[in-house]
């Protein structure tokens, strides 16, 4: 009987993959390996494989388990400008994987945007991991981004907003616990944006040194280009100290 196969966009480096793993089992896999040697932080999303182009002769080639009937964990169908060709119809829920292998799946859902902050802070993942501090809220921010009447875009983009608690108001007001490289940076660049009436956007990090702490996750990640997105919103406190416990304290530790 043959294997089910998986097709999964990875956003952590950028690529897609085809597994025999289910999500959990593949997740855990990209985070710490088949031999727990080593340990790192995964985020990737399922895909649905009729609703995309695939090479599908070279998959059947490739996916047959080996010899000893081990399931195939990983082949690489594509490693570059993945997440500009899939279409969004083809993907399914979002993983984000800690980094000794703890798995949250998140399904899309829309976006509500309940009371418009002043400011945001955006993290993107692909294709750039700059990070930026805008006025604008996650949807106007993606469709500029992927303006192409802009100077500078791209075709579709993926990322996630993260906490600026009582700096969203206040630029000078305490940094508490947020744990974000050169904090004097930050609130320099969010002042600055707050003095400059017609700029909507201001970067803080050129790009992603290191993971993502989850614990900064505002409202959730995003996917999307100039037309449409998606929306994989992150669960309440609540929820991550209930139902999703387990994932929560591995995601509060740093395992290495």
């Amino acid at each position: 009987m043959a294997m089910k196969k998986y097709y999964y966009l990875v956003a952590t480096p950028e690529s897609l993959i085809v597994s025999h793993l289910a999500p959990v089992d593949f997740g855990n896999y990209l985070s710490v390996g088949t031999k727990k040697q080593t340990r790192g932080q995964a985020i990737f999303l399922e895909i649905d494989p009729d609703k995309t182009t695939l090479h599908q002769d070279y998959i059947n080639l490739k996916m047959k388990p080996y010899e000893d009937g081990e399931p195939k964990r990983s082949v690489y169908l594509s490693i570059y400008r993945v997440f500009e060709k899939t279409p969004l119809k083809a993907l399914r829920s979002l993983y984000l994987v800690t980094d000794d292998g703890r798995v949250l799946e998140i399904e899309p859902h829309d976006y509500v945007e309940n009371k418009p902050d002043p400011v945001h802070l955006y993290q993107q993942l692909v294709p750039i991991t700059t990070r930026v501090a805008s006025k604008l809220g996650p949807i106007d921010f993606i469709r500029m981004l992927t303006d192409p009447n802009q100077p500078v875009s791209a075709p579709k983009v993926f990322m996630c907003d993260l906490l600026l608690n009582e700096l969203v108001k206040d630029p000078y007001a305490p940094i508490h616990n947020l744990p974000y490289p050169n904090p004097d940076h930050l609130r320099d660049c969010l002042i600055r944006l707050k003095e400059s009436p017609g700029r909507q956007t201001k970067t803080v990090l050129r790009y992603l040194k290191g993971d993502i702490s989850y614990r900064t996750i505002k409202t959730g990640f995003y996917v999307g280009d100039q037309h449409n997105y998606l929306f994989y919103p992150f669960p309440s406190i609540s929820d991550l100290e209930g139902k999703y416990y387990l994932w929560w304290r591995s995601a509060l530790t740093r395992h290495f």
